[in-house]
């Protein structure tokens, strides 16, 4: 991050090659870009709309960040594209535990599963609670643990096009 002359700021996110320039002031944005471009060879992208699996559009409210195209992918991933949908991500008074009758689920899959579900908190943060729950039990998933990350699933099923947004 970097203060501009007239108070304003310049923010750079690098990932490996991927390079996302921010800022109050479009000019300065310019320039920065014209000083790395005659630095270094890069392309200029245009306007923010897809960075690290992230969605960004412009809407007359701001900007609102998604990630629709990677849940849909995940859905079909884990058989769930043709799922039913539900309003909740968790069920009211669950309570999940280490139950040694349970049926085991594979643990790969399972931890598969998590590990998306937990790159999908970045843009939907009203699923953070039921992940951390399930998450508890990446060691020794049980059918019931299975079924409360497909709930998760479910429920961003019907709400694919939620997002955060991002006032002007």
């Amino acid at each position: 991050m970097k203060a501009t002359k007239d108070g304003g700021v310049l923010l750079i996110c690098l990932y490996v090659d991927d390079l996302l320039i921010i800022g109050s002031n479009p000019a300065e944005i310019e320039k920065l870009k014209g000083n790395l471009k005659s630095e270094f060879e890069m392309s200029d992208l245009g306007l923010l709309s897809y960075f690290l699996g992230i969605e960004f559009a412009e809407t007359k409210d701001g900007i609102v960040m998604h990630q629709k195209k990677y849940i849909k992918e995940v859905l079909k991933r884990f058989s769930m594209d043709q799922c039913h949908k539900v309003d909740t991500p968790v069920e009211g008074n669950l309570k999940l535990d280490t139950d040694d009758h349970e049926a085991s689920v594979d643990a790969t899959l399972f931890r598969q599963l998590v590990e998306c579900l937990r790159f999908v908190c970045h843009s939907r943060p009203e699923i953070s609670y039921g992940v951390g729950l399930v998450s508890r039990f990446m060691s020794n998933p049980k059918q019931s643990h299975l079924a409360a990350a497909k709930r998760i699933l479910r429920y961003l099923k019907g709400t694919l096009d939620y997002g955060i947004l991002f006032p002007h």
